[in-house]
C-alpha cells in the first residue's frame, strides 16, 4: 500500500513539473535529483529510487542527464 501511495506523489510530481514538447512527449526542465523527488512527496530517497527505475524499464520515462522526459501519461495506478 505505501509504495502505491508514494507512487501516486511521485506520478503527481512529476506530471506538475512537467511542460509539453512539440513531439508529444512531456520534458521536465528542472534538473532533479532522487532526493528532490523524495523531499517533496515525503518519501525515502530509494522508494523514489525504485518507482523511477520501474517507470524506465516499462518505458514511460526516460533520464537525459538530470532531465526527465515523459514518454506516454504514467500508468494511474502502480
Amino acid at each position: 500500500v505505501y509504495k502505491r501511495q508514494v507512487y501516486g506523489r511521485v506520478a503527481n510530481v512529476l506530471m506538475d513539473l512537467s511542460e509539453e514538447r512539440g513531439d508529444g512527449t512531456l520534458y521536465i526542465p528542472e534538473k532533479l535529483t532522487q532526493q528532490d523527488i523524495a523531499d517533496r512527496v515525503g518519501a525515502s530517497r530509494e522508494m523514489v529510487a525504485r518507482i523511477l527505475k520501474d517507470l524506465t524499464i516499462g518505458e514511460y520515462i526516460r533520464f537525459v542527464g538530470r532531465h526527465i522526459i515523459i514518454y506516454t501519461g504514467l500508468p494511474a495506478k502502480y
